[in-house]
């Protein structure tokens, strides 16, 4: 077994938790492991802190999915997580139900399983092995993935960093038939993604708690639905009894697909869609002098690290104070960044003087991160990701 010695002060992180070890933190390599080996990581005395996966071009050489020393990451190791996973959705979060079929089963380190993420969407479900360590696994993957979840077809989805990870996956059917879409309900919302147009795994099960908070003030209410894929925040204020919405994407498949949601709803003559550039549209509804009592801003990630934090800084600046300038007083803003880079006192500032710029004050109402579904080890801040904020605006 290959041994990674870590250096003296760069051990308490990973003693009480945390799923990395960064390439600095490493005195030395006892071996000559391959990427996906498994390694046992030592502290300076030589005490076990895990076992993990090997990455040697990867800026996080080892990923842990155990700490202390509970045994070889071998076939019942996998069985076990997968088994937890499960039990986590089931028996505490009640997933999957009749009225929430799709769902996140496994969430990277969440799960003690870093590198993967499965989520299902009824009968299919999208896998992305994300390591060379999970990669070398995927047929066990696969296994425990149709065993737990009881689906039909599961789905690879490549991959950003295959090149330092030293593998190549290009997508495709892992066991069963290719599908033409995705097809489950979210909150008792019969959804259904065309597979050309499918984000990341599929969709955004980690919205799911503020689609539900949306829906609970949307009574009444104009709102405005920006950078809204298929509309799904929409679809809950409508629902909540809004009076109407309009969402905006860029995506001329995204914004077909939600309004033929909405035919099939029943609610096409409250919610309209928009095939436009967002920030163009918010400066020309500006322009025209719209008035919304709700704005919902969900950009796409605008810093993928550190480096891009300033550049994110202003766009979500100036985005927020375009959309802020649209809501009437006392209404509504719920805005979203989903750049873990971006830490939460960090947006919320950065929010404020979006207002700010615009003569405008907000008043915090609620502030809230991933669904559960999407669990988080808790000395790990990367994966704290999402920040959703609900604002009164005067």
């Amino acid at each position: 077994m290959t041994v990674v010695r870590l250096k003296p002060g760069s051990t308490k992180p990973v003693w009480a938790g945390h799923p990395w070890v960064f390439a600095q933190a490493i005195a030395r390599v006892d071996g000559a492991p391959r990427a996906g080996d498994e390694v046992v990581v030592l502290d300076p005395e030589g005490k076990t802190l895990g076992r993990g996966f090997y990455s040697p071009g990867s800026a996080i050489p080892v990923r842990l999915l155990s700490h202390r020393d509970e045994g070889p990451l071998d076939s019942a190791f996998l069985a076990a997580r997968f088994d937890q996973a499960a039990s986590l959705r089931s028996k505490v979060l009640s997933l999957p139900s009749e009225d929430c079929t799709g769902y996140r089963l496994i969430n990277s380190e969440g799960d003690r399983l870093p590198g993967l993420i499965v989520d299902v969407y009824g009968d299919v479900a999208r896998v992305q092995a994300a390591t060379a360590g999970m990669r070398r696994r995927i047929d066990e993957i696969v296994g425990h993935v149709a065993r737990v979840a009881r689906v039909k077809t599961i789905l690879d989805v490549p991959v950003d960093r295959q090149k330092e990870e030293g593998f190549v996956s290009e997508g495709g059917v892992l066991r069963g038939s290719e599908v033409d879409a995705l097809r489950f309900t979210d909150r008792g919302l019969a959804i259904e993604i065309p597979s050309a147009i499918t984000q990341k795994t599929g969709y955004y099960f980690d919205q799911r708690d503020h689609r539900a908070w949306v829906e609970a003030h949307a009574s009444g209410r104009r709102v405005l639905d920006a950078f809204s894929f298929i509309g799904s925040f929409g679809f809950g204020a409508i629902r909540g009894g809004a009076e109407s919405v309009l969402s905006i994407d860029s995506s001329a498949q995204a914004v077909a697909t939600g309004a033929a949601h909405a035919e099939r709803f029943g609610t096409a003559g409250r919610h309209s869609f928009l095939r436009d550039d967002v920030k163009r549209a918010l400066e020309t509804l500006n322009r025209e002098e719209s008035v919304f009592d709700m704005v919902i801003l969900d950009p796409p990630k605008l810093a993928k690290s550190a480096r891009d934090l300033e550049n994110a800084r202003k766009a979500y600046r100036r985005t927020n104070a375009n959309g802020i300038k649209l809501v009437a007083r006392d209404g509504l803003l719920v805005t979203c960044s989903c750049s873990g880079a971006m830490k939460q006192e960090d947006f919320l500032r950065t929010v404020a003087f979006g207002a700010a710029d615009v003569g405008r004050e907000l008043f915090l109402l609620r502030v809230g991160e991933q669904a559960a579904d999407h669990p988080v080890p808790a000395v790990f801040e990367h994966g704290r990701y999402l920040t959703v904020a609900c604002f009164l605006v005067r």
